[in-house]
């Protein structure tokens, strides 16, 4: 009788343990998303003459996204966003913008740049949006 009693204890034990394990399945991902589109920009050809761009960054995610820097590849390209903490399901503005003046000498044909866009999104810190245009003398 105990043996029969044993076993059946250890059989409730099992399956108590796996309804436990069961209820203990990943949580609903909760972290914040980032998407920025479009992903990369061709001004085409245009005058020798600052120019910008506004793409839209939005949190997919289900927790405030944080922009935590913005940096480019030439200091005559700048970033700027409007908010930095992203609500879930919200939009904000980048606004980009390129100024062959600060390039140090006047460059003139075909430029391409990158803007670098950090955020506490652990699958995605940083993103690389890449810009291209043909400048006119």
């Amino acid at each position: 009788m105990k043996e029969k009693t044993f076993f059946i204890g250890i059989i409730v034990l099992i399956i108590f343990s796996g309804c436990v394990f069961v209820n203990q399945s990943e949580p609903e991902n909760k972290k914040p998303k980032i998407e920025i589109t479009p992903k990369n920009y061709d001004f085409g050809t245009v005058p020798n003459e600052k120019i910008g761009h506004v793409f839209s960054v939005k949190n997919t995610g289900k927790e405030i996204l944080e922009i935590t820097g913005i940096s480019t590849s030439c200091g005559c390209t700048k970033g700027t966003v409007d908010k930095k903490l992203i609500n879930p399901g919200e939009t904000t503005e980048l606004l980009v913008t390129i100024d062959p003046d600060l390039m140090g000498e006047k460059v003139t044909g075909k430029i391409e740049r990158i803007v670098y866009v950090k955020s506490n999104d652990i699958d995605n810190l940083e993103i690389e949006i890449e810009l291209k245009a043909n400048m006119l003398e």
